[in-house]
């Protein structure tokens, strides 16, 4: 199914298959326009991908996993490109970033670094250290931008923060680390920023979203740890819904599910259940929004992404 959309005879297939068992299938099968990727490690195939990531100028897609290759696909999800880390032995990255420039920014995880390469694979620099200074980081997971273009890097490994950089790579200053009270991150994993400047940062290990503005003020939480429908389980990657009246995706990794809010926090809906069947999820890693409504969803233990129609 790598890169193939389904026919409509196909789709009929797929629908009297899943009503036979279950409704709610039928729901989240429906949403899906497209399916690429499969398990290997040729062109377009993954080993466990933890990071994809979008680029705002043509729709291309970045997608890496535990191989430290990162692959390029159009938005259809035919294989375009692929080249490795510089290294890859401690560790692979687990968060990617496209800036407006087209530029994908590596959060080279087990390397305390950031990498940024252009679409072809060549590095263009780097920065960042080992260490537990201004600048420095331990294990960085995610690289986020504000609408003033600063840069925001989450780490975790016992100093876990926000580090925030001005366009220039300066580091300002941190936030969310420990001694922080309510504002205090454990493995932050992902971050966006909406229309009202307000920061949504993924707490992963105190499964929660929290809100900060962009000097790193504490703004309140989304979420908490349980099984009903706005509770989280590692949540692990976010995007912002675009327009009115917008709203911010999760990729619910320990439920295998997206979750909507909108941007007062409040549970919307969800999609995908634990499964290996169409519409259905094994702990996703990461939700991008494409064009034309398309929603991108890393499912990372099936080795494939899906393309939902979200609205």
């Amino acid at each position: 199914m790598r890169g193939r959309t389904l026919r409509p005879s196909a789709w009929l297939a797929v629908l009297l298959l899943f009503g036979a068992c279950d409704r709610d299938p039928v729901t989240d099968a429906e949403r899906v326009v497209k399916v690429f990727g499969e398990s290997g490690l040729g062109p377009g195939q993954f080993s466990y991908p933890r990071a994809l990531a979008i680029s705002p100028v043509d729709g291309r897609l970045f997608v890496c996993d535990k191989t430290a290759r990162i692959q390029r696909f159009d938005p259809d999800g035919r294989f375009e490109h692929a080249w490795r880390m510089p290294d890859w032995q401690a560790g692979k990255p687990t968060g990617m970033t496209v800036d407006s420039a087209g530029r994908l920014w590596v959060a080279d995880t087990h390397y305390s670094r950031v990498i940024v390469f252009d679409r072809q694979g060549r590095e263009q620099f780097r920065f960042g250290s080992q260490g537990t200074g201004p600048g420095q980081f331990l294990l960085p997971t995610f690289v986020g931008f504000d609408r003033e273009g600063n840069c925001y890097v989450g780490e975790y490994g016992g100093h876990d923060r926000v580090s925030k950089f001005d366009s220039n790579r300066r580091f300002l200053f941190d936030f969310g680390g420990r001694g922080s009270g309510d504002a205090a991150l454990e493995r932050p994993t992902a971050m966006r920023c909406d229309a009202r400047d307000v920061l949504w940062v993924a707490d992963g290990c105190h499964h929660r979203l929290c809100r900060f503005d962009v000097n790193g003020r504490y703004l309140g939480r989304v979420g908490k740890p349980g099984t009903g429908p706005d509770d989280l389980n590692f949540p692990y990657d976010l995007e912002m819904l675009p327009g009115e009246p917008g709203g911010l995706l999760v990729a619910d990794n320990g439920r295998s599910r997206i979750v909507e809010f909108d941007l007062h926090g409040r549970f919307v809906r969800a999609w995908g259940r634990p499964g290996r069947r169409l519409g259905e999820l094994l702990h996703p890693w990461a939700v991008a929004r494409g064009t034309q409504g398309r929603v991108y969803v890393l499912d990372s233990w099936n080795n494939r992404v899906q393309v939902v129609r979200w609205r």
